[in-house]
Formats: structure tokens, C-alpha cells, sequence
């Protein structure tokens, strides 16, 4: 026995329900998607749970630049930065990074965290980093290449404009160079609030 097609617009009311295969919904938000909110409820749900990453951009290698962080030094490398733009104010930047240094006088050390611009670079502030910054101290060489300072930090956004985060150096005690390679390197993921 063969079947003509079912016009549900003539024969259904209302909206199908979840328990019937349908969402039980009537419409729903452009750019939002459809998610359970229960075992029987489907709704509509903007894009970024809380905790969900929305968004991960990258920056590696670099210009050659003298550091020397006796003082605050923001950024490290104005050539140097990765850009990321908050889909929602109020989002936290997860921050990762390793900054090679070429240290070239015994004893020499440096504190590296993040700083960040949000007028592109024309001003950068300190991140205030919820994570520690690493700091190598070394001693007895004439000479150590290829050092790494691994850094972490995490940054709430107060501004919807575009974020440059750069290197940051904290503190020292004498000149090194910021290495023009590839193993300096920024990550950046922003999380849902």
C-alpha cells in the first residue's frame, strides 16, 4: 500500500514536542544553536557555555631585541605579539607563552609574564596574572642560547576592542636578547565567562 505525503501544516498544530521528535519549539535565534536542557526540553542557547573555549590564536618567532628588564620592560618586543579580539566583554584570555632569551653575562636573570594593548600598541598594561611567571637564574656560563621563560596568565577583558598580547618583562639584573626564531611562541584561548 503506497502512502500520499503528509502536509503537516494541515493536520499539526502548535509545535511537535520533544517526546514526539520534534524540538517543542516555534522559533529559535539566529547564530544559536539547539541544545537538551533537560531530558525531555531542547532550547535555543547562545554560542559559549561558560568554561567553553570560543576562540585560540597564536603569534611565534620575532624581531631581535635588547632586554633588560631592571625595570618593567612592556612589552619585551613591540614587534612582537599575538591579536585576539573578546567575542563578549567580560571573557577571560587564557594565556601561555615561551620567550627565548639568549642570556650572554653570567648571572643574568629576568622575570617574563604578559602585558596586553588594547589601542593598537600604542599603550600596554600589565596583565595581572592570576599565574605565576617563571624566572631563570643562571650562573657560571659566559654564555647560555636557546633559554626558554615559560609563562601562564589569565587577563578578564574590559574592553570589546582587539588585544595585542606581547611579552612582559617583570624584573632583572642585566641585558639579554629576545630571540628572532621560532621558539618564541603566544597562545591565547579566549574562555566563556
Amino acid at each position: 500500500m503506497a502512502f500520499a505525503t503528509i502536509d503537516v501544516t494541515k493536520g499539526i498544530t502548535g509545535t511537535i514536542p520533544v517526546a514526539n521528535g520534534g524540538t517543542g519549539l516555534a522559533s529559535g535565534t539566529t547564530g544559536q544553536f539547539l541544545k537538551f536542557t533537560g531530558s525531555t526540553t531542547v532550547a535555543s542557547s547562545a554560542i559559549g557555555d561558560t568554561g567553553k573555549v570560543l576562540q585560540v590564536k597564536t603569534a611565534y618567532g620575532g624581531t631581535a631585541t635588547t632586554v633588560n628588564t631592571t625595570s618593567n620592560q612592556l612589552p619585551i618586543n613591540s614587534n612582537f605579539y599575538a591579536t585576539i579580539t573578546p567575542t563578549t566583554v567580560g571573557n577571560k584570555f587564557i594565556m601561555y607563552g615561551t620567550c627565548d632569551l639568549n642570556y650572554e653575562n653570567a648571572g643574568t636573570y629576568h622575570d617574563v609574564g604578559f602585558c596586553y594593548s588594547t589601542d593598537g600598541g600604542s599603550n600596554y598594561v600589565d596583565t595581572n596574572m592570576s599565574g605565576k611567571a617563571a624566572k631563570g637564574y643562571y650562573t657560571g656560563v659566559t654564555r647560555l642560547e636557546g633559554t626558554f621563560e615559560f609563562t601562564t596568565g589569565e587577563l578578564t577583558t574590559s574592553s570589546a576592542n582587539e588585544h595585542r598580547i606581547s611579552f612582559n618583562g617583570i624584573s632583572g639584573n642585566g641585558a639579554c636578547q629576545f630571540m628572532a626564531n621560532s621558539r618564541s611562541s603566544i597562545v591565547i584561548m579566549e574562555i566563556a565567562a
